[in-house]
């Protein structure tokens, strides 16, 4: 036995030797095979990040304005359609929401006109690359600005792909690399006249040879939707799968500047006027908190990993920073006071007095996701990791639990909040919450606020006038609604790739290190301060030192300028 542990042991590092070997000669053609690249209309080579085991990839690339990546994949999705549209090569779109592409579709060409296609999309379209080889992953795909017949007619799919970067004062301030390619895919005739993919994909039925159409609907194809008909004449390719999800999903922060003097100056009067004691100016201060300026950054992650997310709302008291632009198309700043119920008092510095409010935000989808400033994503995201398609959320359960007993003064409003889940959610179905929730974004939905505030008004509308927290109040945006969803059937429980992280803590630093080093193997992990065990300037120093690098690019929401 002994004999036989060492032999599969022996195999075991033999093939990890083995494919280590075969990754970094891999590696090194591909990257060899990037440096031979002609500049074409590029007039800068670029840093693009790429999957392991190659890290990154050095791609000609061409200046272009500030711009979301969806936003880029589209206008080179356009471009392509208009190129096939002149050559009278019919086309039909696929949805891929499920991919983690991020327009949206991919193009389906007929057999007959597969590698004209892809030879006029190569010599017709300014600065493109077509990816080709075997590989699902863009980012390990070989290259080419001048494919050859024989090579696109040997291939079932190939990435269309438009390197790309933004400059602000010489400088890359953000890049439109891998996730911003446009899949093509090759659809074979069967015996019985239709067609049929030529590798594997959601879309596995026989389509008739309607289903590929010249007008393919040009840039506005890069959003599809199904009809009211649940048809589309254009496209049958484009209908919706009932295992997929199309409605609409928003995503709500909850954000303050703590170190605005105004806001200091609103919440010195209220703490005044409720304890009766004029403040010092020392004890003032005491009140601040530092920013580490995570909301910018959770905004990069978010455009980066979720470009299914149909608008953001920031709910604020009277602020906003600096750097968010006042015109983006998809973000709305939202004020206290517009969504706060008449005679609510106000201002408040309870967040669970403002999260009881964010379901009355003017315009909200149905159902929508719940970011603190501290949350982030870490890699591509579809939206049925929060949702399943039928609606119901997505809950995820944290291994800790709900502390024993009530609410009791001095324990983290965490732990009071939790309590006061329970006893609700026992009230309402005789059943008992035991785990708490990992600090991820909620899966909400504005109807399930609407019957709890309903159902317990009273206790509600205490939380919203409580100006500071107090250990009975609710959380509608957190636990009491997960919870409460999930009791009524309403919510499921799932995994998510999760990591917390303590920025206060000694070890923060290399905990810092570990998410750079997971980032790929995570979907979203939260960056808070927990206590404050370093030296506040160090905290600072290391957390935004950190955030610069995990999320250089700049994004569409913000006003483009250095950071």
């Amino acid at each position: 036995m002994p004999m036989r542990r060492s032999w599969r042991r022996a195999r075991s590092l033999q093939k990890l030797a083995t494919d280590t070997v075969r990754r970094d000669l891999e590696a090194r053609r591909l990257h060899a095979g990037d440096s031979s690249l002609p500049e074409g209309t590029a007039t800068v080579r670029r840093r693009f990040d790429a999957s392991r085991p190659f890290g990154h990839r050095e791609l000609p690339a061409r200046p272009v304005p500030l711009r979301s990546p969806r936003e880029h994949a589209q206008e080179l999705l356009a471009s392509a359609l208009a190129v096939l549209e002149a050559a009278q090569i019919p086309v039909g779109l696929r949805r891929t929401d499920h991919s983690p592409d991020v327009v949206g579709v991919a193009v389906g060409i007929r057999r007959q006109d597969w590698a004209r296609a892809g030879m006029l999309l190569a010599r017709e379209i300014d600065s493109v690359l077509l990816g080709l080889g075997s590989r699902g992953d863009a980012s390990r795909l070989r290259y080419t600005a001048s494919p050859t017949a024989k090579q696109i007619a040997s291939l079932g799919a190939v990435q269309l792909l438009d390197p790309a970067v933004t400059l602000h004062e010489g400088t890359v301030i953000s890049r439109y690399g891998f996730p911003s390619a446009v899949r093509l895919e090759r659809w074979d005739p069967t015996e019985d006249g239709r067609y049929r993919a030529a590798v594997w994909n959601p879309r596995t039925e026989l389509l008739d040879p309607e289903a590929f159409v010249l007008d393919a609907g040009g840039g506005s194809a890069a959003v599809p939707a199904s009809s009211s008909s649940g048809e589309d004449a254009r496209s049958p390719l484009r209908d919706v799968s009932l295992f997929e999800v199309d409605f609409p999903i928003d995503v709500v922060y909850t954000w303050v500047d703590g170190t605005d003097p105004d806001w200091l100056s609103r919440k010195r009067e209220v703490l005044e006027s409720a304890t009766g004691e004029r403040m010092t100016e020392g004890a003032a201060a005491d009140l601040r908190f530092v920013a580490h300026d995570e909301l910018r950054h959770s905004l990069r992650s978010l455009e980066r990993y979720a470009p299914w997310v149909r608008h953001v709302y920031l709910v604020t008291d009277r602020q906003r920073p600096a750097w968010l632009r006042e015109d983006h198309p998809r973000l709305t700043v939202v004020d206290h006071r517009e969504i706060a119920p008449p005679g609510t008092r106000l201002p408040t510095f309870n967040s669970q007095a403002i999260e009881a409010n964010l379901h009355r935000i003017d315009g909200l989808s149905e159902h929508f996701l719940y970011f603190n400033d501290d949350v982030f994503l870490s890699s591509a995201v579809s939206p049925d990791l929060f949702f399943n398609p039928n609606g119901i959320a997505s809950m995820f359960l944290s291994r800790a639990l709900v502390a024993p007993g009530a609410p009791v003064h001095g324990e983290p409003a965490s732990d009071s909040a939790g309590k006061n889940a329970r006893a609700l959610v026992r009230e309402a179905t005789g059943r008992r919450v035991s785990r708490k929730l990992f600090h991820t974004p909620f899966a909400l939905r504005r109807s399930i606020s609407y019957e709890i505030e309903e159902r317990w008004p009273e206790i509600v509308s205490a939380t919203r006038d409580a100006q500071f927290r107090r250990i009975d109040d609710v959380t509608l945006s957190g636990a009491l609604h997960m919870n409460y969803a999930y009791a009524t059937g309403r919510a499921v429980t799932r995994s998510v790739r999760y990591r917390y992280v303590n920025v206060g803590a000694p070890d923060a630093a290399s905990r810092l290190a570990g998410l750079e080093q997971d980032r790929d193997e995570l979907q979203t992990f939260c960056l808070n301060e927990a206590s404050a065990e370093n030296d506040p300037e160090v905290i600072d120093r290391q957390l935004r030192s950190f955030l610069r690098r995990r999320f250089p690019d700049v994004s569409s929401f913000e006003v483009p300028a250095r950071s």
